[in-house]
């Protein structure tokens, strides 16, 4: 142990008074590579729920005469352990409506278990942290608008996971929007020796949904995009829409994670033979049982 130590550098667990998070890592000096994840999260609940509806016209502002050019902002920004919302609005001289719920749960009570494994005689560690810190996160949105230009966009992400609209330079749109993020857990798996890390796996168990239905008269632009526990791209999607469209689109993604250890009957091995054994459940798990198992 003390000799792994010298060359894998671990980084601990981090916790703070307003919330919890973690930042753990793993570095390996002797050839550099280097693996690090950071996890922030709270005990949260949050209701929000609101409506908008009015012309937006501009208005005397002095004796004077002067004039207020006249528009419409609005923002948000909802992050709890990588279950994120964003959405941006901005509208010149028109009449618009909106109507707009957002319901956010976040648990961070558990701790967070890390374990090192390095069986006998093999040059090959395993480490893992297991999160309990679900997250769900709900909301929905109706914009109206007539006038002369609006911007409006969003973005969700979960995780890894994206998906979101962008509707620019429209003097007419209608949208419905809902939204619905969950996160269960995260399992992460770092296998490494001495001379190098070999894999790091994120495998949050994670549900996205994403629905809409618009008119718009200017530019449409949807896009996602999922990933998978390296982090890679493994579906992307981007269109765009310059005039009148009527859309509909309904995106759901999902990752699920289970741990499942298949278990040998070993006494079986010693009684009957091992002719019911799949020899490769039989190998010790060192590097070359990783990469040179011809039973694979």
């Amino acid at each position: 142990m003390k000799e792994a130590l010298t060359l894998l550098l671990l980084a601990g667990l981090i916790s703070s008074a307003s919330g919890a998070s973690y930042t753990f890592g793993v570095d390996n000096v002797t050839d550099g590579s280097s693996w690090w994840i950071h996890r922030q999260s709270g005990t949260i609940g949050f209701d929000f729920s609101g409506s908008v509806e009015g012309d937006i016209a501009p208005i005397t502002v002095t004796p004077a005469g002067r004039v207020l050019s006249p528009y419409y902002s609005g923002m948000a920004d909802l992050d709890a352990n990588d279950v994120r919302l964003k959405e941006r609005t901005a509208a010149l001289e028109g009449t618009y409506s909106s109507d707009e719920i957002i319901t956010l749960r976040a648990e961070a009570e558990a701790d967070v278990n890390r374990t090192y494994t390095k069986p006998a005689g093999s040059e090959v560690w395993t480490i893992t942290l297991e999160e309990n810190w679900p997250v769900t996160l709900n909301a929905s949105k109706t914009i109206d608008y007539l006038g002369k230009n609006i911007n409006d966009r969003d973005c969700a992400g979960n995780n890894g996971d994206s998906v979101g609209a962008n509707f620019l330079y429209n003097k007419e749109l209608s949208r419905e929007r809902t939204v619905a993020l969950r996160l269960d857990r995260l399992n992460v798996t770092v296998v490494a020796t001495n001379d190098t890390i070999i894999s790091a796996d994120v495998l949050p168990t994670r549900s996205t949904v994403y629905d809409i239905t618009s008119h718009s008269t200017g530019i449409a632009d949807l896009r996602y995009r999922q990933t998978d526990s390296r982090g890679e791209v493994i579906n992307l999607g981007e269109e765009r829409y310059s005039g009148t469209y009527d859309i509909n689109r309904k995106i759901e993604m999902e990752f699920v994670y289970t741990n499942e250890t298949n278990k040998t009957d070993w006494l079986s091995c010693c009684v009957g033979g091992c002719s019911d054994i799949d020899p490769c459940d039989l190998a010790s798990w060192g590097e070359s049982r990783v990469f040179d198992c011809a039973c694979d």
